[in-house]
């Protein structure tokens, strides 16, 4: 197998032996690859510093089975992100190389990806552009939630109070027990890709991830915990839980 110049954004790298690099890349035609980059990481190599995380490029690549052999490296553009947004990156970064399966094509996934990286690099919150990646990842691998409709059937109402349940679904009325509380208009918001104010990006982020949950497993995200570390540093060790509000 062949491919020439494939677009790809940049998912992972880590070091191979003692020059090389084995990146994780997400492509729209090919989905997750993973391909080493023999001598990448020596001084004088041609392709130093065009396979950064989140970078867009052009990947072409040779091989088979579930490690190839990188050929060719163009690199398109970065994405200026800092602060929440970085993490937010990777974040996502991390939900596809943890949900997706090395060469099956998600296209969705793919666009969605590039559209939330781009949002971030033009100074959308992570905490907002991430939710819509998490419902389209979710949509596109087959666990997309109900968003519009209870599990009764019942169109959602904006003023009206919801309950999600991982085993039972959405349900109108206030949560209780494990279920996670959503307003109505926090749901609509969800589809209509515009979340209106403070307290439905915080009730969106909690639906998300609960949903995500069982999908990711008990292994947790390593973007996560470099987020918690960094923010537990900028506590200065004050007790209590810190400010989520702004959390990606």
């Amino acid at each position: 197998m062949r491919v020439e110049l494939e677009r790809a954004l940049v998912l992972h790298r880590r070091p191979w032996r003692d020059t090389s690099m084995i990146v994780e890349a997400m492509t729209r035609e090919h989905g997750r690859i993973a391909a080493i980059a023999k001598g990448a990481r020596r001084a004088k190599s041609r392709w130093r510093g065009l396979l950064e995380p989140l970078s867009l490029v052009e990947l072409s690549w040779s091989g088979r089975g579930e490690l190839y052999t990188l050929t060719g490296v163009e690199y398109v553009r970065g994405h200026a992100l800092s602060g929440n947004a970085l993490m937010g990156g990777l974040y996502a970064a991390e939900l596809i190389m943890r949900l997706t399966a090395r060469d099956d094509p998600h296209a969705t996934v793919h666009d969605s990806f590039a559209a939330t990286l781009a949002a971030m690099a033009d100074g959308a919150p992570a905490i907002v552009a991430l939710r819509f990646f998490e419902r389209d990842l979710l949509d596109e691998l087959g666990y997309g939630l109900s968003l519009g409709m209870t599990e009764a059937g019942e169109r959602i109402e904006r003023e009206a109070d919801y309950a999600w349940h991982v085993e039972h679904g959405l349900r109108q009325g206030r949560a209780r027990g494990d279920e996670v509380a959503v307003a109505g208009r926090t749901l609509i918001g969800l589809v209509d890709g515009r979340l209106p104010d403070r307290e439905a990006i915080r009730q969106a982020r909690d639906l998300m991830q609960a949903a995500l949950a069982p999908h990711i497993g008990p292994k947790p995200l390593k973007s996560v915990a470099t987020l918690q570390a960094m923010q537990q540093f900028a506590d200065g060790g004050r007790r209590g839980e810190p400010d989520a509000g702004d959390n990606p």
